[in-house]
């Protein structure tokens, strides 16, 4: 999945608005959340705030085989 819909969906699943996820990241408005959202390469500072913006992080561990846990979504990158 990419990163910006795995953050799109954990603002569906945890009820978050664009506006809410601008004031806890200290961004102006909704228009500064859309536009990382939709940015084809949204940077990796720009993950981690809006990930921590609503409890979240981002973890690097080794690959490996089998399915991800419930709670886990593995970041496709652009081919």
């Amino acid at each position: 999945m990419k990163i910006n819909k795995a953050i799109s969906m954990i603002m569906k699943n945890e009820g978050i608005t664009q506006s809410t996820l601008a004031q806890n990241t200290g961004l102006k408005d909704a228009r500064f959340v859309s536009s990382k959202l939709t940015h084809p390469n949204m940077t990796v500072n720009s993950i981690v705030m809006l990930l921590s913006a609503m409890g979240y992080e981002l973890v690097v561990q080794k690959k490996t085989a089998g399915h991800r846990g419930k709670d886990q979504i593995e970041i496709e990158g652009n081919k």
